[in-house]
């Protein structure tokens, strides 16, 4: 079975807020989904475990955190539907949305919750800024459509469909910031969850 990992709402919560107050250019959900991904596989490759605990689908713009993107989606056209409305109140507190702009944008209107993120994750959040926050959407897009992972998945997508389950354990080939032993982990820690699964 694939490795799957639990989504984390308030880790999640506390990423996006994060990566929302270091005014970062354009940040529509579409860049903000680009920058989740980015930084949740920098640190999978890195330390074997993702920051928020989403799944992701190869779509033709590239990766989405598809429990994310919900939130987002709520929050910019509100529903009233259930469940992500109710997180999505959670993210709109944290959140402002400037709808001037055809895409909207998101920006920080409270500080991050530092005792949801590890140390190892705002280091990778940050280096992720670093690295691709000053890109524009269509950059972000050709970044991530070439890579092993998402080329994988959206070779496997069955005919017809417009989108495919990406691999976690893909998210290691043909990275440089891979970092040895971290599969293996992933793969360890895994296994531990679905043979003695902790029940609330």
């Amino acid at each position: 079975m694939p490795v799957e990992f639990s989504f984390d709402f308030k880790k999640t919560l506390a990423a996006t807020t994060y990566i929302a107050s270091k005014e970062v250019p354009e940040l529509t959900k579409y860049k903000l989904c680009k920058l989740l991904f980015l930084a949740d596989k920098y640190h999978l490759v890195r330390y074997g475990r993702v920051i928020t605990g989403d799944y992701y689908w190869a779509v033709p713009h590239g990766p989405i955190p598809t429990r994310t993107l919900d939130i987002l989606d709520a929050i910019i056209s509100p529903t009233n539907t259930g469940i992500w409305d109710q997180q999505a109140d959670y993210f709109s507190r944290a959140l402002e949305l400037d709808r001037e702009y055809e895409n909207p944008r998101f920006k920080a209107i409270v500080a991050f919750d530092a005792s949801e993120l590890s140390q190892s994750d705002v280091m990778a959040i940050d280096k992720t800024i670093a690295r691709y926050g000053n890109m524009g959407f269509e950059e972000l897009k050709a970044i991530t459509h070439s890579m092993y992972a998402y080329k994988q998945a959206w070779n496997r997508r069955i005919q017809g469909a417009n989108r495919a389950i990406m691999d976690f354990e893909e998210f290691f080939e043909e990275d440089s910031d891979a970092v040895s032993g971290a599969r293996e982990a992933m793969l360890e820690d895994d296994s531990l969850r679905k043979n003695f699964p902790v029940h609330h």
